[in-house]
């Protein structure tokens, strides 16, 4: 019986339609994607298919999310979890995309004193932990054409929701067995903490985005982009981290 269901289930992602010019174009936007072998190709393929049948999209503001966005936004949403599976991207179901930049509420509030702060905040794109993916779908093209800068904001995001499934996003996912949590916490606290120093200095000294000294977790996001787009990079300027990263990327959790 569960093989039948699992049959199934196959043949019905197998069923989904995207963009094939689309999703082999985006191989050719992103470098490093177009390094994956003609296995792992096919493989993103359906895991592809499988977000497209899985998650909703919706548009804000009269966006028209059509089948090549759709395409797009589910094979960079899957890259990450290549060899890490598609449960990793469980707990959620939609998708929001806008036309461009889109502005957050936000609201703070001190323990200590309880004085409440608020702000508006300019944003390319948001993770709820168990909520949407948000994205900009202007700020993915400008990504897509500017890939040396080392930025996708589907990437980014995808790596908060892998982050939250620990319960709390705080720039430690769920591990698999052959990485010691002891050192993932030493080594990702070690190189945040230098970058916060050299971030508060001089931003110019960042050797990588300074975004990333925000918090832990905005560190985790920013050095899955550099995993992904610009690995030297990472490896260059903390290679403790870009061990752990790879290591991470590399294999499912159990």
């Amino acid at each position: 019986m569960f093989k039948f269901i699992k049959d199934w289930h196959l043949r019905k992602i197998d069923r989904v339609q995207y963009d094939q010019n689309c999703f082999r174009l985006t191989f050719d936007r992103v470098p490093n994607l177009g390094l994956l072998s003609d296995l792992e190709r096919f493989k993103l393929r359906r895991l592809t298919q499988q977000f497209m049948l899985e998650k909703r999209f919706f548009g804000a503001q009269g966006l028209d999310v059509d089948l090549p966005k759709r395409t797009r936004i589910a094979q960079l949403a899957c890259w990450p979890v290549l060899h890490l599976g598609f449960e990793r991207l469980r707990g959620w179901h939609e998708v929001i995309v806008y036309p461009g930049g889109f502005r957050a509420h936000r609201q703070d509030v001190e323990q200590d004193t309880g004085v409440v702060h608020e702000w508006d905040e300019d944003l390319a794109g948001e993770s709820w932990d168990e909520g949407p993916l948000v994205i900009s779908w202007e700020d993915l093209e400008a990504d897509l054409d500017a890939p040396g800068d080392a930025q996708n904001v589907v990437v980014h995001e995808i790596a908060h929701k892998l982050d939250a499934l620990s319960g709390i996003s705080d720039g430690a996912p769920p591990l698999p067995r052959h990485i010691d949590p002891r050192r993932w916490e030493q080594d990702f606290r070690e190189a945040y903490e230098q970058l916060c120093v050299l971030a508060d200095a001089d931003e110019n000294l960042a050797p990588i985005d300074p975004y990333a000294a925000t918090s832990p977790a905005e560190f985790f996001a920013v050095a899955t982009e550099y995993h992904f787009l610009a690995p030297q990079l990472l490896h260059t300027a903390y290679p403790k981290v870009a061990a752990l990263v790879r290591a991470f990327y590399a294999g499912a959790a159990h």
